[in-house]
């Protein structure tokens, strides 16, 4: 897949998620769980998970932006022909930008795609496609970080205080996070307890070697329960007593 420009605007959406609350005596079919992931991006402009859930059509729409993903689709061109013709959702929308995203061709790999539509010197024209692999939104100003359960650590009912090792996913010349973690988003369910962690970038540049764990000290509201406790970073979230992709993990 190739990427034909860049897309590095930003939408001013908030780092910081309201803490859900729920009982782990609640029966989930009473009482479903929340979404753990309120807000998602392809790496990019953040933009609500529900959109997943619209029905496709973007592509016949009457606006600029839809004539630019139109014509797009319709040029013969090898470099897009791995793109639906159809089936097209709009995720965003700026005074400058417009981001759609299509579930994959079958076999397709990851499952969605996404085209940008830039305004551009008086004109709507594609600026950028690509696949697109789901990911927590954290904000244009936070880098995504993963985590998993320390691994002397067993989980226990009653326990509110979870020893875990923080993996930041942006490229931090294979430093640390230590200091830079910010207090994570936690949303509680009837069968789960889903946790976002976000760190804040180092400035200048850096190099990608990969990143130490940073341990840290997750405190919950109330007791974790018979809950199963989720890594959020990634969509759909991750089990966190499981080793992330990103991450080094040591026994």
């Amino acid at each position: 897949m190739r990427l034909a420009a860049a897309v590095v605007l930003g939408l001013s959406l908030s780092a910081c998620a309201a803490v859900r609350q729920g009982n782990s005596n609640v029966d989930p079919s009473e009482s479903p769980d929340p979404d753990p992931v309120a807000s998602v991006t392809c790496d990019g402009p953040g933009f609500p998970l529900s959109v997943l859930d619209a029905p496709g059509g973007a592509e016949n729409g009457t606006d600029a932006a839809a004539d630019a993903l139109r014509n797009h689709l319709a040029t013969s061109d090898m470099e897009i022909d791995w793109l639906p013709d159809t089936g097209w959702k709009e995720a965003v929308r700026t005074d400058d930008l417009v981001v759609f995203i299509a579930d994959a061709l079958p076999g397709g790999e990851p499952s969605l795609v996404q085209v940008s539509v830039e305004h551009r010197d008086g004109s709507w024209r594609v600026g950028g496609w690509s696949g697109c692999s789901l990911q927590a939104d954290v904000g244009p100003d936070l880098g995504r970080a993963s985590f998993r359960v320390a691994p002397d650590v067993e989980l226990t009912p009653e326990m509110t205080e979870i020893e875990v090792l923080v993996t930041e996913r942006a490229c931090n010349s294979g430093e640390d996070a230590s200091g830079r973690i910010e207090k994570p988003v936690v949303t509680v369910g009837a069968e789960s307890v889903t946790v976002v962690f976000a760190v804040r970038p180092r400035g200048g540049a850096q190099e990608c070697p990969s990143n130490p764990e940073t341990p840290y000290v997750l405190v919950l509201d109330e007791p974790l329960g018979d809950r199963v406790l989720l890594d959020g970073s990634d969509v759909p979230p991750r089990d966190a007593t499981e080793c992330a992709d990103i991450a080094v993990c040591p026994p």
